[in-house]
C-alpha cells in the first residue's frame, strides 16, 4: 500500500499538512484527501505535484478572501 504526505506550498516554502493519505478526489469545494482511518480533509487550491512513487503531494492553497 502506498500512502502519501500532503504539503502546502506558500511563498515558496512547503509545510506538511497531512499524513497517511490513501485517496485524493475532487469535491465540489476543493480537493478531498482521505487518510488511512477514512478521515476526510478538504483543501482549496491548486494541485502542483503528485509524486505517488515517493508519497509526496503538494498543493498551493488559496488565501481566504
Amino acid at each position: 500500500m502506498c500512502l502519501s504526505r500532503v504539503y502546502e506550498k506558500k511563498n515558496g516554502a512547503e509545510q506538511l499538512l497531512l499524513n497517511n493519505i490513501q485517496k485524493i478526489s475532487l469535491g465540489s469545494d476543493g480537493y478531498v484527501f482521505t487518510d488511512l482511518l477514512e478521515n476526510e480533509t478538504t483543501l482549496k487550491g491548486k494541485l502542483i505535484l503528485a509524486d505517488l512513487v515517493n508519497g509526496k503531494v503538494v498543493i498551493e492553497t488559496e488565501d481566504p478572501a
